[in-house]
């Protein structure tokens, strides 16, 4: 039986996946699967039917993704999304965890899947060996940089993929995978 950690970035404009084996040899590029969505853009930020269109389009793009992986009998699916931080004044990440709620019930209801959360913090701290915060470093950046020229990835990936695989890797790390991370030296 086949067991894939499939981890997600829910980006509003262009959600992304990564998904790793279990049995994942680091830096064992090819067996890497990763995903892309565009889901269709609202209007405006009034265009209610607009943004219910996409939650919808995004929930469906998820379901593809375990789809792809094959999630039958002989395949067994873990995931784990990126948790977006809640602010009164942010109605943009308001807006990206109303998103995740649907891909959360549409993935349960259709494979009985279960989306766990994981601070993207935490994911990189992990892989990184600290947590990149600005002015200093801008963690996007810092992340896409290691992955392209520390780790050898995918250089067509976007940043959404970038921390997609952050998010694979906890879990996989969760689920007793190996994976590849960084140390982080000095004081």
């Amino acid at each position: 039986m086949t067991i894939w950690i499939i981890g997600f970035d829910l980006s509003l404009s262009a959600p992304a996946a990564v998904a790793l084996p279990l049995d994942w040899r680091p830096g064992h590029w090819k067996r890497v699967k990763s995903w892309l969505g565009r889901p269709p853009l609202p209007e405006n930020q009034d265009d209610l039917e607009g943004q219910a269109e996409r939650s919808i389009a995004i929930a469906h793009w998820a379901s593809d993704c375990i789809k792809d992986l094959g999630a039958m009998p002989k395949t067994h699916v873990r995931a784990y999304v990126e948790s977006y931080g809640f602010s009164k004044n942010n109605a943009h990440a308001s807006r990206v965890m109303e998103s995740g709620g649907h891909v959360r019930a549409h993935l349960y209801q259709r494979y009985k899947i279960v989306l766990h959360g994981v601070a993207s913090s935490e994911a990189r701290k992990l892989t990184l060996g600290f947590n990149p915060r600005k002015p200093a470093h801008d963690a996007k950046v810092v992340v896409q940089d290691t992955v392209f020229n520390k780790f050898g990835g995918p250089k067509k990936w976007d940043e959404n993929q970038c921390d997609a695989y952050l998010i694979a890797q906890f879990g996989l790390s969760e689920e007793g995978g190996k994976i590849l991370a960084m140390s982080r030296r000095g004081p």
